[in-house]
């Protein structure tokens, strides 16, 4: 009996290769009553667009779709059921014990950490680089967890992080890190030994030392292939999908796209370089997750403004296209979006339609292109949706050029808000040195910009914010003369006055409304004032009327608004300025960064009640 399946996506396993692989696949034909046609299956397939299984017991049809599919090939199939068995059936772990979980952000280490923390045990995890400990610990809620090729000593690391030893080990990795465990190990502990990843690429196989802890401290240490326990598949989905679908558990693919990618991505899987479950999609149309507006929003937006909403989209475009099709990478959260949220005419800006994703600046990568100045593969920034794939406009594009600095950065100081910032003081406000500055919102994405420009150009000064946490870094971190918390302050203009008693020479106005009012009262004569934003009316019905606007003609005083999308042509001279200050470390740029589309609601939200620190980024992907 045969089964002839087509590939959708495939998955690798760190182990000693069996004569199968795992994959998500469609029946195409099937000579086997179990399966029919059109039948959506996971299990053992080979690595072509189209096979024929001969023996289909390692078949497993797939009830669910209302899941991504490619999770068949992680948390609901081979990697999940390891984790499962792995921690649960051979560790029985107990709330309260100590788990330490190696190679721990792929894609079995990633759920068992989630699984025993669920359980109520204590995790630590370790992980290769600083971006896979950061989500180990803000994505995958692991306790603690540590870079391992940071530790001269291992011993030592493991001692810091687990001073009472270790009751549970899941064993990933093997070689000198299964030694220094064994040395940590609490009486009775647990090792449930699913792979030795270190090993794989070795001539000989190295020797593992201190074994004799099995004896002396009665461990178990207990091996396994999975294939031997997916008797218990149904078990592990009853428990499973809840979680999932309660979003109690998360999980994270590194998804790259082609048979063709297939070599470079095995590769990768053991060096490191991916980061979570690698996955290879063999399809046309890929699943595309985004964030949609429901209906026009009154007042202050709320996350459930917004809804998630799971499309799918081609991988290739139209012959006759001149768009371009980008993968997103990261995605920008800008003030400026709340008007979009609203219906409004005349607006430089038109307003997002309900229904529809939502649109804003993000950085990408190139997976289509019918526009000649862009191949596949090239990094950009610019216009693009708020979702894991758009086809976007190439006039809205900008390429990346430098790579050696953060990506992000492209959303925020190498972005918008850069320009923004360059434009509004240096264009603008034209400075001096010994000029008198104060910067509204000033620890955001652009007022931190500005006050660091500020003082570059040797000018005094003062920034407002609306945390002690967010005054403090105005002052010790991006190098304000001073700042205060406005929200603190009963009366704004004896604020002013105190920190500006020779008065104000530029304003960089972010905020608008009472703060404006009082700004204008301490106008230096000839002042400048660059108009950004006016973050306190966007939540408004009624936008407030702002006094004081005598002290313009009194005091001779400049107030000039602009949009910075007027002014790109000046992105190369900005970029030649900026570029060598971050790489000379003479400026500071700090992100708030939330993981994930399914963040994006909140983040957004978040930037209207002051909830950021610096410039707010959603991860979509990392590559």
């Amino acid at each position: 009996m045969i089964v002839v399946v087509v590939m959708l996506n495939m998955t690798f396993r760190p182990q000693t290769f069996p004569p199968y692989w795992f994959g998500g696949v469609t029946v195409v034909d099937s000579g086997n009553s179990n399966f029919k046609k059109g039948d959506l299956v996971w299990g053992g397939t080979g690595w072509e667009e189209y096979s024929i299984i001969n023996d289909p017991q390692f078949l497993f049809k797939i009830q669910d779709t209302d899941v991504p599919l490619s999770y068949y090939t992680g948390i609901l199939g081979m990697p999940g059921m390891t984790a499962y068995y792995g921690l649960y059936k051979i560790c029985a772990p107990k709330k309260g014990e100590y788990v330490f979980v190696s190679a721990a952000s792929g894609a079995v280490g990633q759920l068992v950490g989630q699984f025993a923390k669920l359980t109520g045990c204590y995790v630590v995890g370790s992980a290769g680089t600083k971006e896979k400990v950061d989500l180990l610990k803000n994505k995958f809620g692991f306790d603690e967890a540590f870079n391992y090729k940071e530790e001269q000593d291992l011993d030592a690391a493991l001692k810091k992080y687990f001073p009472e030893g270790i009751d549970i080990y899941f064993e990933n990795v093997g070689g000198k890190m299964l030694e220094d465990v064994l040395l940590n190990m609490r009486e009775n502990g647990r090792i449930s030994v699913c792979g030795l990843i270190s090993q794989y690429n070795l001539v000989e196989e190295e020797g593992v030392k201190n074994l004799f802890c099995v004896v002396t401290k009665r461990l178990l240490l207990k091996g396994f292939i999975i294939s031997d326990h997916f008797n218990l598949y149904p078990k592990y989905l009853e428990m499973v999908m809840p979680l999932i679908k309660e979003g109690n558990i998360c999980y994270i693919e590194d998804i790259v796209e082609g048979l063709e990618n297939a070599p470079v991505a095995l590769i990768g899987l053991f060096s490191g370089k991916n980061v979570g479950k690698q996955v290879v999609a063999q399809m046309e149309d890929v699943r595309n997750q985004q964030v949609v507006l429901k209906d026009y929003v009154n007042g202050f937006p709320k996350e459930s403004d917004m809804l998630l909403k799971t499309s799918t989209v081609p991988l290739k475009l139209p012959q006759s296209s001149n768009a371009v099709l980008v993968k997103n990478l990261y995605l920008s959260c800008d003030p400026y979006m709340r008007g979009r949220m609203s219906k409004n005419e005349g607006s430089y800006i038109g307003s997002f339609t309900p229904g529809s994703p939502i649109a804003g600046y993000g950085v990408s990568k190139v997976v289509d292109s019918g526009n000649s100045n862009f191949k596949k593969g090239e990094l950009v920034w610019g216009g693009t949706g708020w979702e894991e794939y758009s086809i976007t406009a190439p006039e809205t594009l900008f390429k990346i050029q430098h790579t050696d600095v953060p990506l992000s950065y492209y959303t925020g100081i190498l972005g918008m808000p850069g320009m923004t910032a360059y434009y509004g003081f240096y264009e603008i406000c034209a400075p001096k040195k010994g000029e008198y500055v104060f910067v509204s919102a000033a620890s955001g994405a652009v007022g931190q910009l500005v006050g660091q420009f500020a003082k570059l150009t040797g000018c005094h000064v003062v920034g407002t914010a609306g945390s002690k946490e967010k005054v403090e870094l105005l002052k010790t971190k991006f190098g304000f003369d001073d700042a205060f918390n406005y929200k603190e302050e009963q009366n704004l203009d004896a604020a002013l006055k105190r920190y500006f008693p020779e008065g104000i020479d530029i304003y960089f106005e972010n905020v608008g409304g009472k703060m404006l009012e009082a700004v204008l009262l301490n106008m230096r004569v000839n002042g400048r004032i660059s108009a950004c934003g006016m973050i306190s009316q966007y939540n408004l019905n009624e936008e407030e009327g702002v006094r004081n606007l005598s002290c313009i003609v009194m005091k001779r005083l400049q107030m000039k608004g602009f949009i910075i999308s007027d002014h790109y042509d000046l992105y190369p001279k900005y970029i030649e300025m900026v570029i060598p200050l971050i790489k000379e470390g003479k400026i500071c740029y700090i992100e708030d960064v939330a993981e994930g589309i399914e963040s994006a609601p909140a983040a957004l939200v978040g930037i209207f009640s002051g909830k950021n620190v610096g410039k707010q980024v959603v991860v979509v992907a990392r590559e």
